[in-house]
């Protein structure tokens, strides 16, 4: 007896394609690596969010606001305005620009009007002076005075923004 040879269709026939395995075998890896990505990522947004306890949550810092006045007390015509500026960008709240009592300030004071000389020193250190002194003065809405004195060109930070006047 004559053995008859089945027929296949072509549609059925297996193609055996070489590399295949490998490809598929990395496009899953791929995917498996960042679905545990997007896992670890929603489990530290879940935890953070909800079970940190509130005492090892940071607490946020409040930074006072230190209302400022500046007097120009040298004489120079638009320093204070300058000054203003340059306080402005530090972060300071600048109330009040004017003149002294008299142009003939020697060095330029910090002057603590509410008895706070962490904000005195705060705003001293920003432009660089040493002269910090404290006359409270209760009628006054703010912290800080600046009495510009003749010595302004010699302040550090304040060369700059000057540019050598």
């Amino acid at each position: 007896m004559v053995r008859k040879k089945r027929l296949i269709p072509k549609s059925r026939k297996r193609k055996v394609r070489r590399g295949v395995g490998l490809k598929a075998r990395g496009l899953e890896l791929g995917i498996l690596f960042l679905a545990l990505v997007f896992i670890v990522f929603i489990y530290s947004f879940v935890h953070r969010l909800w079970l940190t306890p509130a005492s090892e949550k940071p607490m946020p810092v409040e930074r006072k606001v230190v209302r400022v006045e500046v007097l120009n007390g040298c004489g120079i015509a638009g320093l204070a305005k300058k000054i203003t500026d340059f306080l402005r960008i530090k972060g300071f709240d600048v109330v009040n620009v004017g003149n002294a009592e008299s142009f003939e300030f020697p060095e330029t004071i910090v002057v603590d009007r509410v008895g706070d000389m962490a904000s005195a020193w705060s705003v001293a250190r920003a432009i660089g002076v040493n002269n910090v002194i404290q006359q409270r003065d209760t009628d006054l809405l703010l912290e800080v005075t600046i009495i510009l004195g003749k010595d302004y060109g010699d302040l550090e930070p304040l060369r700059e923004i000057l540019g050598g006047d």
